[in-house]
């Protein structure tokens, strides 16, 4: 059974152990997640003197006060906010169907760079330049 809890804020551990005891659960040891309804959560402080309201939306601990993230909610979260692996290729035309949105300034930059990287001669490349040398290698 999920907890109804009102209050989107940091709770004291005595207000999180009388809650507790107000829905008949175990309060020793203090868990370090208690469930609540629509996908939000109290999660037990690094330091154990509260608990921050974690849910989809947002945490109320410093972290997320700062960083608009934190670890409380990517915790919540799972495994979907894990990056996705793409290909230089996935990425180049992912960026190309985004460009149009980006604003003008940075679209002429993109341009350029492109003319730039066109303009550029391929010799060096295909004699197979920079490539690093180790110390017993000779050069």
């Amino acid at each position: 059974m999920l907890l109804k809890c009102t209050e989107a804020a940091t709770q004291s551990v005595e207000s999180v152990v009388e809650l507790l005891k107000c829905f008949d659960k175990p309060v020793e040891p203090l868990p370090g997640v208690v469930p609540l309804a629509d996908g939000a959560q109290l999660t037990k402080s690094s330091k154990g003197d509260c608990y921050y309201h974690t849910s989809p939306k947002g945490c109320s601990c410093p972290g997320f006060f700062y960083r608009h993230t934190c670890k409380h909610v990517k915790a919540l979260a799972g495994p979907s906010l894990k990056p996705r692996c793409q290909t230089i290729e996935q990425t180049l035309e992912e960026h190309d169907r985004n460009l149009s949105k980006m604003p003008a300034s940075y679209r002429r930059m993109v341009r350029a760079a492109r003319e730039e990287a066109e303009a550029e001669p391929l010799e060096l490349f295909h004699r197979g330049g920079f490539r690093p040398a180790l110390p017993d290698e000779e050069a």
